[in-house]
């Protein structure tokens, strides 16, 4: 039985202020590991590293992925002391297999790192075949379209189709993602929790407990640092 707890951020933007206090925050609690779903920054990679660093130093593992606003360089970071990246990659925590997606869908607004639906698919095709694990959590920078947690303020969806049909062939126990700044909250697909962060830019972070069930709990930075 899988017994665990995440602390999960996304959309840190470069905000020193919040990387900080995630630190602390991680440093403080009794987590299994940390969970970044991206925009660490704006473009600058070597920020990002530093920034993903100082999350490090909280004492916990740290698995991150690249979002649509970082420099598409830092997925092939090979990770340093508690920081693994994890995009286009399996990472195995104890009997739970991590799978990896940064970037985000091509749109109308060219940002630094995109995908076209079809190159999402592949890759998380190509995840699914080498993540020989009973459990599996996926954790990708956009959320799967069609849910709560793709919403944006005007209705429309914005999440990807791609990781929408992996979640339903695959059955993860969880999806990670953040994204969407305005649509932060929990939705099911099947069996499966998704779950989005809210931008931790603005204090926004979750807990989630990995028991016999899956249990998300929202929080602010500002209040818990």
């Amino acid at each position: 039985m899988v017994n665990m707890r995440i602390l999960a951020f996304a959309d840190f933007h470069g905000q020193p202020d919040a990387v900080e206090s995630a630190r602390r925050l991680i440093a403080a609690e009794q987590t299994s590991f940390v969970i970044v779903a991206g925009d660490v920054v704006n473009y600058d990679a070597d920020l990002a590293k530093q920034l993903l660093l100082q999350l490090g130093r909280g004492g916990r593992p740290v698995y991150f992925v690249p979002g649509n606003m970082d420099n598409p360089a830092l997925s092939e970071w090979s990770g340093e002391d508690q920081v693994h990246p994890i995009h286009g990659r399996c990472e195995f925590v104890d009997e739970v297999g991590l799978i990896g997606l940064g970037g985000s869908p091509r749109g109308s607004v060219k940002t630094p790192f995109q995908f076209s639906e079809e190159e999402a698919g592949q890759t998380l095709e190509r995840l699914l075949k080498v993540c020989k694990s009973r459990e599996r959590i996926l954790v990708c920078h956009c959320p799967p379209v069609g849910t709560k947690v793709d919403q944006v303020s005007e209705g429309e969806h914005a999440g990807s189709l791609s990781i929408r049909k992996f979640v339903e062939a695959a059955h993860p126990i969880l999806v990670v993602s953040g994204h969407v700044h305005e649509a932060q909250g929990v939705d099911k697909i099947g069996l499966t929790t998704t779950v989005n962060t809210g931008p931790a830019k603005n204090g926004c972070f979750a807990r989630i407990d990995l028991t016999d069930k899956v249990t998300v709990a929202f929080d602010d930075l500002h209040r818990v640092s």
